[in-house]
């Protein structure tokens, strides 16, 4: 039997609560449980059980370990719960995977309401031991790890009729969805006897032209409903769009000599908007969303992007490719927010100055720094400055060098044979003090070349100085847990390495041990 764990370092006062969202099998239910001798204060909205014995150990981060771009992380983590006498015995059964955890710091004699949300996490599973209960625990973000679109074709169309394609071409298959704005996709056909393609599962969708071979096709006048575009073909050599609440469509008037693609925009074209969609796609209510978010980036980039998904596609795999086309990270915050913000330099006012080496772990106070270490970033070159940014843009959905159609000219058979256009921002004066500085490469979907210059720009200002990594523990309390989170500017003013006076530093990663009240920052600047 493995020992009981007992809380030392920190005062009795202070306790954790945690709440867990479980499903008995006929309803959803709350669980309440406490670190020390339990809480049962009026203001609680029940009674918290004290078997709380680790409270959590938890990993949050904005991107993957020691990096400032790519794609997001999972933060992951548990916690334990007491179980020797057999009393969480009854809950075996229950169904935890995938809903809420919630932990809670503050003190045992206060009002609930002054209790400051540590984090609000996911459970996987439950784990039952002989005497403890584990909770394996993951951040919101493993919501996200679900196809983005579950709508397939049906393929029941009985041809002529029908939109949901057949049993032998489409059936099972989702069906494509298309954000922003988009070059060159080439849309499924869902009907192939009325030569009729699919570009989205929606309405919303302004069809700017129609490829056939590379060639621009003649658009007819705008289907009124799905029967008209059923029932009536366009004129030979001509297309015509419908888009309404069974999606959008084209319908050609006569068979294509090779491969059709279409150039197209939805109604929000901002990465932002963008988000903002997919999130609400994915399940999110308006009220889970930092709206603030979403109106800062818009207005700090307000560049036309474009993602289109034919296959299958996972939310987080398309919230990756929106935030990285414009430098971007996305996650949950500490109580559960879905936020997006552009990755920047530390500036403005901190949120804390974590200080103070001086006292030991007993006497330590919220904030007080326990540990400091210097390490290099994963980021591309290491940390060494970069004198040149590379950045892809106007993304060609389809490759298109062979096998197209006379008319079609040089220019555009430049375009269709290459996947991006690329834009470089360079100071060849960095490698006069770094002899190794590197060129960094990034991919974006913005569609203007002018958004993508000051993006690349952008880019190699945040790169070309010199950066630092450091890793920072610090005690953690009340006061801190309300403060600091992913993505925060700190200052860290220590006399070494030119800190003395201060310098800031934006958050990256936090690991949680929240048993012995302590929290290692991941800090760059």
């Amino acid at each position: 039997m493995r020992p009981a764990l007992f809380f030392w370092a920190f005062p009795v006062t202070t306790i954790y609560l945690v709440e867990i969202v479980g499903h008995d099998g006929t309803t959803t239910q709350t669980l309440r449980y406490s670190s020390g001798s339990g809480y049962n204060h009026p203001s609680a909205p029940g009674y918290y059980e004290p078997r709380l014995v680790q409270p959590a150990n938890f990993r949050r981060s904005i991107f993957g370990s020691g990096r400032t771009g790519g794609s997001s992380t999972v933060g992951f983590g548990e916690l334990v719960l007491a179980n020797a006498d057999a009393g969480l015995d009854s809950i075996l059964s229950w169904g935890f995977d995938g809903r809420s955890v919630t932990l809670l710091i503050g003190d045992d004699a206060a009002d609930y309401s002054t209790f400051i949300t540590v984090l609000r996490g996911t459970a996987e599973q439950a784990v039952f031991d002989w005497d403890r209960v584990t909770f394996r625990l993951r951040d919101r973000q493993e919501l996200f790890d679900k196809p983005l679109q579950p709508v397939k074709y049906a393929g029941t169309n009985v041809l002529p009729v029908g939109l949901e394609g057949t049993a032998d071409d489409l059936k099972g298959q989702p069906k494509p969805i298309l954000f922003g704005r988009v070059q060159n996709i080439a849309p499924p056909v869902v009907n192939t006897s009325r030569l009729i393609y699919q570009l989205h599962d929606g309405a919303g969708v302004t069809v700017q032209a129609v490829y056939d071979q590379g060639a621009s096709l003649t658009a007819g006048a705008v289907y009124a409903s799905a029967a008209d575009l059923q029932a009536t073909a366009p004129a030979a050599g001509q297309y015509r769009v419908y888009s309404g609440p069974e999606g959008t469509f084209i319908r050609l008037g006569s068979s294509p000599v090779g491969q059709v693609t279409v150039d197209a925009t939805a109604t929000q074209t901002t990465a932002a908007q963008i988000a903002n969609l997919i999130v609400i796609r994915a399940g999110l209510s308006a009220g889970e969303i930092a709206s603030a978010d979403i109106a800062a980036l818009d207005a700090a980039q307000p560049a036309q992007v474009g993602l289109w998904c034919p296959d299958e596609i996972t939310v987080r795999e398309a919230l990756d490719q929106v935030a990285q086309s414009v430098g971007a990270w996305w996650g949950f915050d500490r109580v559960g927010t879905f936020r997006i913000v552009r990755f920047e330099a530390p500036s403005g006012s901190p949120v804390v100055t974590l200080r103070d080496f001086s006292r030991s772990v007993v006497t330590a106070q919220d904030g007080d720094i326990l540990g400091l270490e210097r390490q290099a970033t994963n980021d591309q070159g290491r940390g060494v400055p970069a004198y040149r940014v590379k950045l892809s843009y106007s993304r060609n959905w389809s490759l298109q060098d062979t096998d197209l159609a006379g008319v079609v000219t040089d220019a555009r058979r430049a375009f269709l044979a290459e996947e991006f256009r690329e834009v470089v921002a360079e100071e060849s004066a960095v490698q006069a003090k770094h002899l190794l500085a590197e060129e960094l490469t990034f991919e974006s979907l913005i569609h203007d070349a002018t958004a993508a210059q000051a993006e690349a720009n952008r880019l190699l200002a945040l790169y070309k100085v010199f950066r630092e990594l450091l890793t920072v523990t610090v005690k953690f309390g009340q006061d801190v847990a309300g403060l600091i989170d992913l993505g925060s500017v700190v200052k860290l003013e220590i006399p070494r390495f030119g800190y003395d006076t201060g310098k800031l530093f934006r958050v990256i990663s936090l690991e949680y041990d929240a048993q012995n009240y302590t929290v290692e920052l991941g800090l760059w600047g």
